[in-house]
């Protein structure tokens, strides 16, 4: 929304109704969380696509404490499992289960994590918005009524402050969805993905 095409400066927006202010700070604190869940998914928590290649390298050349301890030099949840799946007992299908289980949660709770703020902002921030409709048209009937006469200046203020309150709500209601359903997608993507993998190292490792 341009503001400046309104004839409204940013401190004017936020005097307006106090709805815009609350709608600005939900909007900042979405902003920080998805950088924060970005850093985690692409950093911290990045999934090591080439890694699965590499163990099976070293497991074909015999170098079993080689790929161990390129696993332990790699950062992230993935790795953590597979250098400990590759030092256990192939054999023991119930250890195996029980290590991939607990690192399969383990990754789950870390990209899962205040995730569903994305979801309650998106809910929210409509209905926050509305609440600035309905004050600004009960501020336009109320100008209207005080004035005694119509005409577009009576109504004006309030008619503005309930259309800015819409859009406002709208825009982070759109905003708080789009890294919402990035987030739940990526991380369904990346558990199957875990789960792919644990089973061809695993399946791998029975065969040998």
């Amino acid at each position: 929304m341009n503001m400046t095409a309104m004839g409204l400066s940013f401190e004017q927006l936020l005097k307006l109704s106090f709805v815009i202010p609350v709608l600005l700070v939900l909007s900042i604190f979405v902003l920080a969380q998805s950088l924060e869940r970005l850093w985690t998914y692409l950093v911290l928590e990045g999934m090591p696509y080439s890694l699965l290649g590499q163990i099976f390298k070293h497991l074909q050349a015999g170098e079993k404490q080689e790929a161990v301890d390129l696993c332990q030099r790699k950062s992230g949840t993935v790795a953590e499992a597979f250098a400990d799946l590759l030092q256990r007992d192939p054999n023991d299908t119930d250890a195996l289960m029980e290590s991939y289980s607990i690192y399969r949660q383990k990754l789950q709770m870390r990209l899962s994590r205040r995730v569903g703020l994305f979801g309650t902002a998106s809910f929210i921030s409509p209905l926050i918005g509305l609440l600035g409709t309905v004050l600004g048209v009960m501020r336009a009937f109320h100008d209207l009524a005080a004035a005694g006469t119509g005409g577009p200046s009576v109504v004006a203020a309030g008619i503005s402050e309930a259309l800015i309150a819409t859009a406002a709500g709208i825009g982070v209601a759109v905003l708080s969805s789009i890294f919402y359903n990035y987030f739940t997608m990526s991380l369904r993507y990346r558990l199957n993905l875990f789960d792919l993998w644990a089973m061809q190292l695993a399946d791998w490792l029975k065969k040998r």
